[in-house]
């Protein structure tokens, strides 16, 4: 495989959040358990299971998969289920969690060096990362736009390139799922797994049959460039 470009020679960096730049993929983990945990521990898991290996979609299709296939499985009613109040109590706990939430030291401290357009491209609820992002100090770092769900990845990527498709050659996110690399390569941009805070547990196989790089944190990256 080609050494991976130099970052500072691309017009657009994009960002995942979670897993990327923020240590949250537990606390959502742990979140949808919570949630349903009332349901029953095999209906939770399964719910558990579904989010794991779909990183990276929205929490609402997410809930809405618990609704119609999860409680069906489950022999669940139907109508002791309200998706909307589940997503206000999911959207309760992660809040709340997230305001202590470790953050990518390394990933903010190379906005410095960088003068390309910073993206967020998130399945989380754009609202909540956005709140989330001023408590934190980061959004000022990302110029080009804090994005994220009920817009599906594949929908706000074609969004942000619709009036410059000549920028897709020159651009790149940085994810780690593999919905992220499926959104990446559907638009066309460049892209890079980061591993260390991940829950896609083939990560390091998926990204090697897939000739795609993949680093263990975004330090490794830029000692690679050196």
């Amino acid at each position: 495989m080609a050494k991976l470009k130099n970052l500072q020679s691309y017009k657009n960096l994009i960002f995942d959040c979670d897993g990327i730049i923020l240590n949250s993929n537990k606390i959502k983990t742990e979140a949808f358990k919570e949630v349903v945990y009332h349901y029953g521990n095999e209906a939770a898991e399964e719910l558990v299971q579904f989010h794991i290996m779909n990183g990276g979609i929205s929490r609402y299709e997410k809930f809405n998969y618990f609704f119609e296939t999860i409680s069906s499985n489950h022999n669940l009613d139907k109508n002791c289920i309200n998706v909307e109040q589940l997503l206000e109590n999911y959207g309760s706990i992660v809040r709340k969690k997230l305001e202590s939430c470790e953050i990518s030291i390394e990933i903010m401290q190379y906005r410095k060096y960088s003068d390309g357009v910073w993206y967020v491209v998130s399945g989380s609820d754009q609202n909540e990362l956005i709140n989330i992002f001023k408590k934190k100090q980061l959004h000022k770092s990302f110029n080009g736009g804090i994005y994220g769900s009920p817009l599906s990845k594949d929908e706000i990527f074609k969004n942000i390139f619709k009036d410059k498709i000549d920028e897709i050659s020159n651009s790149i996110y940085i994810g780690d799922s593999r919905y992220d690399y499926l959104s990446a390569k559907k638009i066309g941009i460049d892209f890079v797994f980061l591993s260390r805070w991940s829950e896609f547990r083939d990560i390091e196989n998926y990204a090697k049959n897939n000739n795609v790089f993949c680093f263990k944190d975004f330090k490794d990256i830029i000692d690679s460039q050196i």
